[in-house]
């Protein structure tokens, strides 16, 4: 398939699909070009990118995807080396949450304080 086939088919741009080749988590083999020098893809690019798109959507980095992409191709690829990284992530996740719900109780004292005599409480409010 060209690349326009596999942008509608993986979601992805072409912009995104050539940059994923050029930073090397997506490969396109020089013999699947046709004689117009035009990439062709199989499906085994279309795999790799919907397994990148959902990477991303789990927060992982380009370069760990790219460290998941090299232990697939070498069959490393398992629990024992997956856990700790998918432990990583659920740690940085939850520190987020904390802090994003941090900034939310804050809004939401914040916000109590204006049915009241606003400028002075928000004032008060900042200081602490």
């Amino acid at each position: 398939m060209l690349i326009g086939e596999l942008s509608q088919k993986s979601g992805l741009s072409r912009d995104t699909i050539r940059w994923y080749e050029k930073v090397g988590l997506l490969s396109c083999d020089k013999a699947l070009r046709g004689s117009n020098n035009y990439r062709k893809y199989d499906n085994a690019a279309l795999d790799t990118l919907l397994l990148i798109k959902q990477s991303k959507s789990f927060g992982f980095s380009l370069n760990e995807i790219k460290e998941f992409l090299s232990l697939i191709e070498t069959d490393d690829l398992d629990c024992a080396t997956m856990e700790p990284m998918i432990d990583s992530k659920l740690n940085m996740l939850n520190e987020k949450i904390t802090a994003l719900q941090s900034i939310h109780d804050r809004l939401l004292r914040l916000k109590e304080l204006c049915s009241g005599d606003c400028e002075a409480e928000i004032l008060n409010a900042q200081s602490q």
